[in-house]
């Protein structure tokens, strides 16, 4: 085990290299000038909407949540941009959208910030768990993250050895995983510079809704105005922009 997490200490110092700035949501300056807030989200929505958007091939050889694969899915593929210490970026709420809607598939990608220690561990650790066990997996990302601004998630250590535990790991196995895990988690790391620049972001029909931790009923809202939007509606990208603009000022966002 000790091994294991040496393993992951050495990569975490490799991949804080390729790591820019992050915030997570609701964190640091406030923002007072709201115009300006809104002035900025709208340049970020059109050059989203000038760019074409192809999940199936910027995310070829990904899993959805629950396990099914991003090639060949007929629904909408969702991105969620997530920080396994950022406080809001939770897992539960992501469940139950993809129970409630099949034809929807979320696939979680990582931004660990090297201003703390252990993001980048827990996104390693939560990739490899998932080629054994997606509920131990789950239930790890739930375990070790914080659940309030101030919340005091498990350890990082404690938390692994009960998903390896319950999932019947073997060090070994987990260590092989781990090794696996580390082109994705840093592929996701390169994908998000100058792109991803707090969490939780969702990417819905290639437009950035950061700072938006939507609740389950609240996504299937957002994204069908993303597809409005992506098809020219003006209404719907002003709506979008007063969305996010709440999102980062930590206001309620529908």
């Amino acid at each position: 085990m000790l091994r294991v997490i040496q393993s992951v200490k050495i990569m975490t110092l490799f991949f804080c290299l390729f790591l820019g700035i992050t915030s997570f949501a609701h964190a640091g300056t406030p923002i007072s000038d709201r115009m300006a807030v809104e002035a900025g989200v709208k340049t970020e929505i059109a050059k989203d909407l000038a760019s074409p958007y192809s999940p199936h091939e910027s995310l070829s050889g990904r899993t959805c949540l629950d396990g099914r694969p991003v090639d060949g899915f007929q629904g909408d593929i969702l991105e969620y941009w997530a920080n396994l210490e950022c406080p809001y970026c939770g897992i539960q709420e992501l469940l139950q959208v993809q129970r409630n809607h099949p034809d929807l598939c979320i696939v979680v990608r990582h931004i660990p910030s090297d201003e703390y220690g252990e993001s980048l561990k827990k996104a390693l650790s939560y990739e490899a768990l998932r080629t054994f066990s997606a509920n131990a997996a789950h239930r790890f990302w739930d375990s070790v993250l914080p659940k309030t601004s101030l919340g005091i998630p498990v350890p990082y250590e404690a938390a692994l050895q009960s998903a390896l535990l319950e999932a019947a790991i073997a060090p070994e196995a987990f260590a092989d995983a781990l090794q696996a895990a580390a082109p994705l988690v840093s592929a996701d790391i390169v994908a998000a510079q100058s792109r991803i620049t707090s969490t939780p972001t969702w990417i819905l029909d290639g437009i950035r809704f950061p700072a938006c931790d939507f609740k389950a009923g609240e996504l299937p809202t957002a994204l069908k105005l993303a597809r409005k939007a992506r098809s020219g509606d003006i209404r719907a990208k002003d709506e979008i922009s007063q969305i996010i603009t709440r999102g980062l000022l930590n206001e309620s966002l529908l």
